[in-house]
């Protein structure tokens, strides 16, 4: 029998990526390169297989995954997955899910630390086979599109061999996302197509995934890809043998069905459930958490839960989520009954998984430079087709040119998927298209027609002349195409423009989908299905649904909550073999809000794994989060359970707060300069020169003012005007009422710098004692963060200052090669954790700006010297003093419109 080329490469790049894996070190890219060349050699295979088979091994052997940091209470328990307790479970289901885990093309690395870290987590959940009850809680938080789904479903395969007899996962709100969950659970656990009730006996079941390495034991399941758990199961957990799953949604009637199904099944002696039972609460953040006032009863579907939890005497809960901001928010000092008063907060256990480096998510899109500017294109014409805050009754009448832009790049970056799949660099066979304009069920089937036409058009075009010799002379649409090539792909991609057309020539139509519940599309990725889909919706392409391929997005929203902008931002995920096809649409606003999501939620994990090290309770975790100064636009203010007054424990130590935005005002930016350069001479004293202290290579070009009254530099704050959009740090006076109240002891002294760069590029701003200062230049974006707050000239975060610079002042050279060698030596711990341990003083950094504004490449529109400060804050060992204020729902709206997208109209 012959093998296809495509075989041959599959089996070398097996062979090679097990070769690798047992080297003692990550292989270098010469040893890839040399050992693809002898086997090239050897297989006959030319100079272009041997291009592909590198090119698909780096995407294998250079993925790495960091160890997930842990939280862990400091309640007594006993350890009970010891090496003997593992030596004597029968790993059935485990085994089954790893050699199926085997053929997912998934790099070998990913597997090993997805059995890491679920060893991790089931030897935190209660031991199954302990006769005394256990209520155990816990989080495991990953990022959106990472993996979390493989993680659970390897959790759930360990834990049924370790005993778990009734295993429930909650899914979301939605029909469409339990059904794609039980799905993958058929495959990933289970081993045939569900049917609810079927004996595992039964050989009309359809066998797939794990089933197909072993199908002798099966678990039995209550609901299917079709039904969620009926009414009256009539079913007793006692008389089935294996494992038990359910799937079950977030909605009160199953939960209902459920919990009446199970107090059906308790010991009439104990009063509960005997056998062991595994929750997964997979987006924990919607809808588990109480959104009561805490004197009113929970919840409908909060209650719902805690009365399933009630109903087990030895029950583990595990809340899975990417944006856990909500679930922090949950009181940790519950107490009582657990059905009225005890709430989901993960009192046992919270883990911090790490995404492997081959990972797209916030901060490769929002937080690198390069990438920001190649992937992200701002969205400047969509107002005048549909209002970005927009109410029931809106109408769409047209759409604008930037989407209609980025459905033609859409099948551009089809046609080099699709050639990249015949040379196999790309294994999956989807491609999709995000398009999410509105919550607003109507406003989404409005667009649906108008992107159909688009659409229309260039197929025609398409159709009648890609085959045509230079097609973009012949055709008007043509050409256009071939002007996004040239903008998007032409100089990055090895295809040619003739490549892609020919390609163009042979591709299937994409198919629209409009994807809400009021809708009969269905999106769907089976084998027989469309290849190509371009999905119109909102939310339910914001919660858990995952988009195949997906590899161009549309997205115009308002939302400054981090949990619904982070599970709207579905273009997150692995993309390996075409990260340089991908584009986002986006406006300036959401770009900027991304960007500080994600320096949020990496400052997250940073916290998590610096407790770790402290040794510190998943307690301690959720009362520190609970006192950052963003903790009020973290999640929707009825998640956090406040009604107008809130009291917390304010932190803005181990921070850093810049100015991002600035009053517009020729009179206030002229007086900040003026305050600026009388501060400098009033601390004159305490200027340094190189000679006084040993300055990091670097750093000499920085003015610098060491050890500065804490009382001097709080006057100068008062009294720069610092512009309400730079955020609640800058809004009122909380930040001054903390340094005020640490003056005397952590905060007493400062280092003050102007921050200088190395080349006098945009020229020099003199103060009025005669001083000069290089100027940095940033550019100023046409919208406003927030059009409620008057005067606001806006500066692109783009050219932000990077955080590592700005940490690093203030330290000699030999304290930052300590950081450095200790960091090496403490792969768990953030640079910037070690930089604030080490740091002495806080500091005030400013630097001198030429803000501008071009009308087009080279037209000035504006150009000014504005001045802009960061502040950065060492982490504090004291403890912080309660302060209260007053916040209502107009607070919130100042911000924008969109609190929540738990619904859609």
């Amino acid at each position: 029998m012959t093998l296809s080329k495509e075989t041959i490469i599959d089996m070398v790049v097996g062979q090679l990526e097990k070769e690798a894996h047992s080297l003692d070190d990550t292989p270098s890219m010469r040893w890839v390169s040399e050992q693809a060349k002898k086997f090239c050699y050897n297989l006959g295979l030319d100079e272009s297989d041997e291009k592909v088979l590198i090119s698909i091994l780096r995407t294998k052997i250079e993925v790495t995954v960091g160890e997930a940091a842990v939280l862990v209470s400091n309640e007594p328990r006993k350890e009970w997955l010891t090496s003997e307790k593992k030596k004597e479970i029968n790993w059935y289901y485990w085994n089954r899910f790893e050699e199926h885990f085997k053929t997912k093309d998934i790099p070998k690395s990913i597997l090993k630390r997805t059995d890491t870290d679920t060893n991790r987590v089931l030897s935190l959940l209660g031991d199954p086979s302990s006769h005394n009850g256990f209520p155990c809680r816990g989080m495991v938080i990953g990022d959106v599109q990472a993996g979390k789904t493989n993680n659970y479903s390897a959790l759930i395969n360990k834990a049924a061999d370790a005993g778990y007899k009734l295993i429930i996962v909650l899914t979301g709100t939605i029909e469409n996302l339990r059904q794609q969950t039980q799905e993958r659970l058929d495959s990933d656990f289970v081993g045939s197509v569900s049917i609810a009730g079927r004996s595992s006996k039964d050989k009309q079941t359809k066998i797939i995934g794990v089933g197909r390495s072993n199908d002798a034991r099966l678990p039995f399941c209550l609901t299917d890809r079709y039904e969620d758990i009926k009414k009256n199961p009539r079913y007793r957990i006692a008389t089935i043998n294996e494992p038990i799953l359910i799937v079950t949604k977030k909605n009160k009637f199953p939960l209902q069905n459920l919990v009446t199904w199970l107090t059906s099944e308790i010991n009439a002696k104990s009063g509960k459930l005997d056998q062991p039972v595994l929750v997964i609460d997979d987006e924990a953040d919607n809808a588990s958490v109480n959104t009561g006032k805490e004197d009113e009863n929970p919840k409908t579907i909060n209650r719902l839960i805690r009365e399933v939890l009630a109903a087990c005497r030895r029950v583990s809960y595990v809340a899975y989520t990417a944006t856990p901001f909500a679930n922090i928010f949950i009181h940790p000092d519950s107490e009582g009954d657990l059905a009225t008063t005890d709430d989901l907060f993960p009192k046992d256990f919270i883990v911090a998984l790490e995404p492997p480096n081959n990972y797209c998510g916030a901060t490769f899109f929002f937080r690198n430079q390069d990438v920001t500017e190649r992937v992200c294109i701002e969205i400047q014409d969509a107002s005048e087709h549909l209002p970005l805050t927009h109410r029931p009754g809106t109408a769409v009448h047209s759409i604008p040119e930037s989407l209609k832009n980025a459905i033609g790049v859409f099948l551009l970056a089809c046609a080099v998927k699709d050639i990249r799949r015949r040379n196999h660099v790309i294994k999956n066979d989807y491609d999709s298209m995000l398009i999410n304009m509105s919550r607003l069920t109507t406003v989404q089937s409005d667009i649906t027609p108008h992107v159909d036409t688009c659409l229309d058009s260039y197929w025609d075009a398409i159709t009648v002349h890609a085959k045509i010799e230079v097609p973009e002379t012949k055709s008007d649409v043509m050409w256009k195409l071939y002007k996004l090539w040239t903008e998007h792909y032409q100089g990055t991609c090895e295809e040619t423009w003739i490549d892609v057309c020919n390609s163009l020539a042979e591709m299937e139509k994409p198919k629209t989908v409009t994807v809400h519940g009021k809708s009969d599309d269905v999106l769907t990725y089976d084998k027989d299905g469309p290849k190509k889909q371009i999905a119109i919706g909102g939310i339910k392409l914001s919660r858990g649904l995952t988009l195949e391929g997906l590899v161009i997005s549309y997205f115009y929203r308002r939302s400054v909550m981090y949990d619904s902008l982070m599970q709207m931002g579905r273009w997150y995920g692995y993309r390996d073999g075409y990260q340089d096809l991908l584009r986002i649409w986006i406006t300036s606003e959401s770009l900027d809000w991304y960007a500080h999501i994600s320096e949020a939620s990496d400052d997250l994990r940073e916290q998590v794994a610096d407790m770790q090290r402290r040794k510190k309770t998943p307690r301690e975790f959720g009362l520190r989060v609970q006192a950052s100064p963003d903790a009020l636009m973290v999640t929707a203010a009825n998640k956090m359970r406040t009604a107008t007054t809130v009291t917390t424990r304010l932190r803005f130590d181990d921070r850093l707060l810049e100015t991002d935005c600035v009053d517009s005002r020729p009179e206030i930016i002229e007086n900040n300069l003026k305050i600026f350069s009388e501060f400098l001479s009033e601390i004159e004293e305490s200027r340094l020169t190189n000679d006084n202290v040993k300055v990091p290579k670097g750093h000499c070009q920085h003015v610098h003012f060491k050890d500065v009254n804490a009382d001097t530099v709080i006057k100068c704050l008062k009294n720069l005007n610092n512009h309400p959009s730079c955020g609640l740090w800058a809004e009122n006076d909380l930040f001054l009422q903390f340094i005020e109240s640490r003056s005397s002891d952590d905060l007493a002294l400062w280092d003050v710098f102007v921050y200088q760069p190395k080349k006098e590029i945009e020229g020099v701003w003199e103060s009025p004692t005669g001083e000069k200062f290089r100027r940095l230049k940033r550019s100023i974006v046409n919208e406003a963060r927030n059009k409620n707050n008057p005067y606001e000239l806006r500066l692109n975060r783009k050219q932000t200052i990077s955080d590592k610079v700005i940490e690093d002042l203030g330290l000699t050279q030999d304290e930052l090669n300590s950081i450095e060698n200790d960091q090496e030596r403490v792969t768990n711990k953030t640079a910037r954790a070690f930089r604030s341990e080490n740091k002495k003083n806080p500091s005030l950094i400013f630097h001198v700006i030429r803000a501008c504004k071009y009308k087009d490449e080279d037209i000035l529109d504006y150009e000014n010297t504005v001045l802009g400060w960061a502040i950065s804050i060492p982490l504090s060992k004291e403890p912080r003093p309660d302060i209260q204020w007053e916040v209502n729902r107009d607070w919130f709206e100042k911000y924008g419109t969109e609190l929540s997208d738990e619904a859609e109209p």
